[in-house]
């Protein structure tokens, strides 16, 4: 049973800122564009480095066992640069950070991943792409007998690789708070405000695993859906500095084919599966304003899980700590200018 778990869990691997008006009536809406509670620094570019422990593991158990794949990368980099309402970003796990470096003992790992984020007034939208190739058994242990930790090597999987393509759909309903101000840091929280955000997740990932003898391969494609209501709100002490809280629980549905290929007979076999599943999501971010330097530290837990624990329950977990440093300095004109067009005629 804890090999067959081991193999199935190798398959079930995705508005410009005005100036202010005299004489205008404050409402809703001209607290937003008058900037008391957030500044749109429209004409300011944001780039930012991340140093995260942001890598997602995998674990599928049953009443009897379970079984934990993670890649050799404990630490990811990224570069992001945010401007108005684009956002690009771009990520690596090098093998000299600590800790991905012991492939002796583990298995060597590539990982890549890209994003986009744009910024509609009260939406965000996000897409990423990642792209990880090589795992390990985290706990060899429960399988090899006298097996020790740091001196023995791990189970290890090259031939298996994910593919994943997300998405993530946000919308804002409090006027008075900022998500580009926590997300691409283009906005900068004044005021303390908080607001209900409800926001759809979806993702594609693809898994494949080659054997060494190259005789067969299993593969798998996996869609998952999750709709989440979640609250988010910023503290902010003393103009330059913020305190967010965000909880995030939600419930999906997952869409699993399973395909086993014998390329020696030239057969194949398919399996298809549908379940339900909860996430909860809890993020805590501190962090620091200025007109140009700022930076903070995120916690974030997340979790999801199969309703069913009558049957082998596929579980993602991404528990991690991220640090970010950012500098904002002024658009020059060659990017200031396709940006003012794509406003003019978009109406954004």
């Amino acid at each position: 049973m804890k090999w067959f778990l081991c193999k199935c869990l190798c398959l079930g691997m995705l508005f410009s800122m005005k100036a202010q008006t005299p004489n205008v009536p404050e409402t809703k809406d001209t607290i937003v564009s008058e900037n008391e509670y957030f500044d749109k620094l429209k004409e300011k570019i944001s780039i930012r480095t991340n140093f995260s422990g942001d890598v997602r593991s995998y674990k599928v158990q049953d009443s009897e066992s379970s079984i934990e794949f993670s890649p050799n990368s404990e630490y990811r980099l990224s570069l992001t640069v945010d401007y108005r309402f684009f956002g690009i970003t771009l990520g690596f796990s090098p093998q000299f950070l600590p800790g991905n470096d012991d492939e002796n003992l583990k298995e060597k790992t590539e990982l890549n991943n890209f994003g986009l984020q744009f910024y509609f007034n009260k939406w965000l939208q996000r897409i990423s792409y990642e792209r990880i190739k090589g795992f390990y058994i985290n706990n060899t242990g429960d399988f090899i007998e006298n097996w020790s930790e740091g001196i023995d090597p791990y189970i290890q999987f090259s031939g298996l690789r994910t593919t994943t393509y997300s998405g993530n759909t946000a919308y804002k309903f409090n006027d008075n708070f900022s998500l580009p101000a926590i997300n691409g840091y283009i906005h900068w929280q004044k005021k303390s405000a908080g607001s209900f955000i409800p926001s759809l997740d979806y993702n594609y990932i693809g898994a494949e695993l080659k054997h060494t003898d190259d005789i067969s391969e299993i593969e798998s494609k996996e869609v998952n859906i999750t709709l989440k209501p979640s609250y988010l709100y910023t503290f902010v002490y003393q103009n330059n500095w913020f305190l967010s809280v965000e909880a995030a629980p939600g419930i999906g549905i997952n869409f699993t084919k399973d395909t086993e290929i014998n390329i020696l007979d030239n057969t194949s076999g398919t399996s298809n599966s549908n379940e339900l599943h909860y996430t909860y999501n809890a993020t805590l971010i501190l962090g620091y304003n200025s007109n140009s330097l700022y930076g903070g530290a995120r916690y974030n837990v997340k979790n999801l899980s199969n309703f069913d624990k009558s049957e082998e329950n596929s579980l993602q977990t991404e528990n991690f700590f991220e640090f970010l440093i950012g500098y904002r300095f002024d658009a020059p004109k060659f990017i200031k200018k396709p940006f003012d067009w794509i406003e003019r005629n978009i109406g954004l």
